[in-house]
């Protein structure tokens, strides 16, 4: 049996109008806080002059740090580990998609020393102080960062985008506002969305031990994804369905998608990551392009998990060719051509793949590099 653990020390404050607690809610953590986001966006949503009021009204002094990155990189965590080391903040603030909230969760680790954020990676890093507390508040449903110990970052200098996992990057409090995404494009709610997605697929279809419990959980969030999301597109300014949205996606990036000992590997992920990490591509249109490949590699080995795929989310026989119409409806089948991918790079991307996602040798039916590169030349 596999062992099960659930540790998730993280206050959710979760509905319409909910981003009125932020300055309450740091107040009581700290006095000095470094934002981290990105300003013409925010402010074109009308949040950042609001987030700012509101946290010097409870007295909380604000450093404001803009600079992150789609795919943060290194040296930007960096500048901003340095940023909040020398004025002392004692909250890291992460305000705006999974970018901004990796970011934050990064520039809190790495201003606890005086090592890059590259060297907590690779785990030589030393830590001399206490590691800034963290509050996030994404204004997109997406990458679920809010509700886990787990960031995401690049170095563009080798085009490595690696995840880190270490559980001083929980946030402390997370801040779950959907009027942030009453205002977001449809091609951006539909990445999100579709991110959220794969979260919950790609554990459903490799679980080691699957049980009704784990399964009805993921099946849940999926059904409510597939059936939200077209819906969400067609009304925009529906607070309903974006709430439903915020939640699969605050479960999908949380333990709670493991919890009952189901397992699950995310191994659709870890063979995108150099994708976005040589091409600086969105997320989700890396995983859009080698989703229907991916599950036609596993369907050999998972036959009877496609198969409740399509009778319980999709309520289709056959959960592979449903999982592809909904791609088509929601605007997200893109192949690797479309995004700007080189064939004549596919020997470089797998051998990124293998070092930075090394999991995916993990996969039920094991990847290795012949198989990673037919992968992509059948996504191309």
């Amino acid at each position: 049996m596999i062992l099960s653990k659930l540790y998730l020390p993280i206050k959710f404050i979760n509905g319409s109008g909910s981003l009125s607690q932020l300055g309450k809610e740091v107040a009581r953590i700290g006095k000095t806080a470094l934002l981290v986001t990105y300003t013409e966006t925010m402010r074109s949503l009308g949040v950042l002059d609001k987030v700012i009021k509101d946290l010097e009204t409870n007295g909380v002094k604000i450093i404001i740090f803009d600079k992150v990155d789609p795919n943060p990189r290194t040296t930007t965590i960096d500048e901003g580990a340095r940023v909040a080391r020398e004025n002392n903040v004692q909250v890291v603030i992460g305000l705006g998609g999974g970018s901004a909230m990796d970011a934050a969760k990064c520039i809190a680790l790495a201003s606890s020393g005086t090592d890059p954020i590259w060297a907590h990676y690779e785990g030589t890093a030393v830590s001399r102080g206490k590691v800034p507390a963290i509050v996030l508040v994404p204004t997109l449903a997406a990458s679920g960062s809010e509700s886990n110990s787990t960031a995401v970052f690049t170095n563009w200098d080798t085009h490595e985008k690696v995840l880190l996992v270490k559980t001083q990057l929980f946030p402390k409090v997370s801040i779950i506002d959907p009027v942030f995404n009453l205002t977001l494009p449809a091609k951006i709610t539909a990445q999100g969305g579709f991110d959220i997605f794969c979260h919950l697929v790609e554990t459903y279809v490799t679980a080691e031990e699957p049980n009704l419990i784990n399964d009805s959980l993921r099946e849940a969030c999926m059904r409510t994804v597939v059936e939200s999301l077209p819906a969400v597109l067609d009304k925009p300014d529906d607070i309903v369905l974006r709430s439903k949205l915020s939640w699969a996606c605050t479960i999908a990036g949380s333990q709670l998608n493991w919890l009952g000992g189901g397992g699950g590997l995310m191994t659709l992920h870890g063979l995108e990551h150099p994708l976005s990490g040589e091409y600086d591509l969105v997320h989700a249109d890396g995983l859009a392009a080698l989703l229907i490949e991916w599950m036609r590699f596993t369907l050999p080995v998972r036959q009877d998990r496609f198969n409740m795929l399509g009778e319980r989310v999709f309520a289709e026989p056959d959960g592979i060719a449903a999982t592809e119409q909904w791609l088509q409806k929601i605007g997200m089948r893109v192949r690797l051509r479309d995004l700007g991918v080189k064939e004549s790079d596919f020997d470089k991307l797998v051998d990124n793949t293998m070092k930075t996602g090394y999991w995916v040798q993990l996969h039920p039916r094991p990847f290795d590099n012949q198989s990673i590169k037919a992968l992509f030349e059948k996504s191309f």
